[in-house]
Parts: C-alpha cells; sequence; structure tokens
C-alpha cells in the first residue's frame, strides 16, 4: 500500500541530516522511481507519463544528490515504463547512480544479511526461499541497508516504513534507519533553489492532495510550506553544505 498521509507534526531528523549533508548515500524503492497512477482511483484523474515525471521530479533530485542508490531487485522492478529502464540503467553507466548488489558483500556481511532479511520477510510477502517478486524489493534493499549501515530508506510503501519506523515492536533490526518521503524532498528542493516550486506543487498535489480524502487530510501546497519552514527554514538558513543552485537552469530547460 502507498502512503499519502504528510506528516507536518514534528521535524524528520533525517532530512535536517540531509540539510546538513546533502552528499550521502540514499537508498530508494522503486514506488519513488515509478510515475505514480491515480487512475486507478478515479479514471477521469489525468497520468502522469513518464517524461512528465523525469523533467519534474526526477531530473532535479539526479541533479541535486549525487549518491542516489537502488538495490539491484528495484532495478528489476522498474522495467515499466520501459523509458525509466533506459534512465536508470544509464545513470548507473555514467556514475550517477549507485547499483547496490548483494554479490559486492563479504562472507560474513552475506550471512548476516540473509539474516535481516528473514526478520523482514516475516512481515511481507516476500517469500526468501522461493524469491517470489511480491515485496522483494524493499525486503532485499532493507536487509542490505541495514547490513552496510546506510542512513536512509527513501519509500512511498506504507508496509515498509511501517517495519522501519516500528523495528523494536516487529524486530526487524531496522534500528539506526530513517524514511525519507518524497514531500520531504519535494519541500527540500524548492527551499534548496535546486527547482522552482511550481514543479513540485504538480508533484505535490498529484500524489498527497488529489482525492477529497487529501485533501481533507492534508495541507495543500502552500500551507505545507509554510509548515514545513516553521519545522526547517531556521537550518536551511543556516546550512553552508548546499548543492549548486545554478543546476535549475540546467533542470528547468529540460
Amino acid at each position: 500500500m502507498i502512503a499519502s498521509k504528510v506528516n507536518i507534526s514534528e521535524r524528520n531528523e533525517a532530512l535536517v541530516s540531509l540539510i546538513e549533508n546533502y552528499a550521502q548515500v540514499i537508498p530508494m524503492d522503486a514506488c519513488i522511481l515509478i510515475p505514480p497512477n491515480r487512475q486507478k482511483e478515479n479514471s477521469s484523474i489525468p497520468e502522469i507519463d513518464f517524461k512528465l515525471y523525469k523533467k519534474l521530479w526526477l531530473d532535479p533530485i539526479f541533479l541535486t544528490f549525487p549518491y542516489l542508490a537502488i538495490h539491484e531487485a528495484v532495478l528489476k522492478e522498474c522495467f515499466t515504463p520501459a523509458d525509466l529502464y533506459s534512465f536508470l540503467t544509464g545513470e548507473i553507466a555514467k556514475n550517477r547512480l549507485v547499483l547496490l548488489s548483494d554479490n559486492n558483500l563479504t562472507t560474513t556481511e552475506k550471512t548476516y544479511r540473509d539474516s535481516i532479511e528473514i526478520k523482514i520477510a516475516k512481515y511481507t510477502s516476500y517469500n526468501p526461499v522461493q524469491d517470489n517478486s511480491d515485496d522483494r524489493g524493499e525486503v532485499k534493499t532493507l536487509a542490505h541497508i541495514k547490513t552496510k549501515n546506510y542512513l536512509y530508506f527513501c519509500s512511498r510503501d506504507s508496509n515498509a516504513i511501517r517495519l522501519v519506523q516500528n523495528s523494536e515492536k516487529y524486530e526487524t533490526s531496522l534500528d539506526n534507519i530513517h524514511v525519507l518521503h518524497i514531500y520531504e524532498i519535494a519541500y527540500y528542493l524548492v527551499r534548496m533553489n535546486m527547482c522552482t516550486s511550481n514543479q513540485m506543487k504538480t508533484i505535490y498535489k498529484y500524489i498527497y492532495h488529489l482525492t477529497p480524502k487529501e485533501k481533507s487530510n492534508n495541507l495543500s501546497w502552500g500551507e505545507f510550506l509554510t509548515a514545513m519552514d516553521t519545522l526547517y527554514l531556521p537550518d536551511i538558513q543556516k546550512s553552508e553544505n548546499k548543492p549548486n543552485p545554478l543546476i535549475v537552469k540546467e533542470s528547468s530547460s529540460r
């Protein structure tokens, strides 16, 4: 299930850390990369095709963060649309996307990773023995993240997020991993002048403020920015480690 609730009740220390240093490894789930399609909920809702999604979302994040990463299992999920797979493999070839491979782990790391995978898979539809496709990407990504002690997991999958945020309750051993949400990255990009507000407004509205329920649960784009400013703007203003804002011109011209 895809999470659609925007939480502005408290600071996410993961976002604060990203504000302080944008050059960190950020592993991503497939749902961050695949264009969202809301037509299943309402056929009258327009579709965001890959070309538009790339311009509004993928280009800004790839131009901003130097160490975006995906697990090899996630890459296999990103075959539709075909242009997405071509884009991702191209970014990997250019060393602009880190491909996380379990084959690169040491023997000790592989043993540890396997033990973590079993703990996580217990609460998903993935069966490590059968190696079925359901939830494979999230499980293998989280197990790899924990093994390599990466700090972040960028996702919209509510179950994967639950297993991270309630790691003690479910004994998934995913402590010290922090979730980054699309709306937090969208805010970051705007306030760091890495894209225009209108670019991220389109993404925000399509993902978080489209249906009547979402409009009642989540703030509008302008209200959201104001609320997030209360939580994070002082950190952004004092940050000395910022991406190059000139990238905005390159992104907006595509």
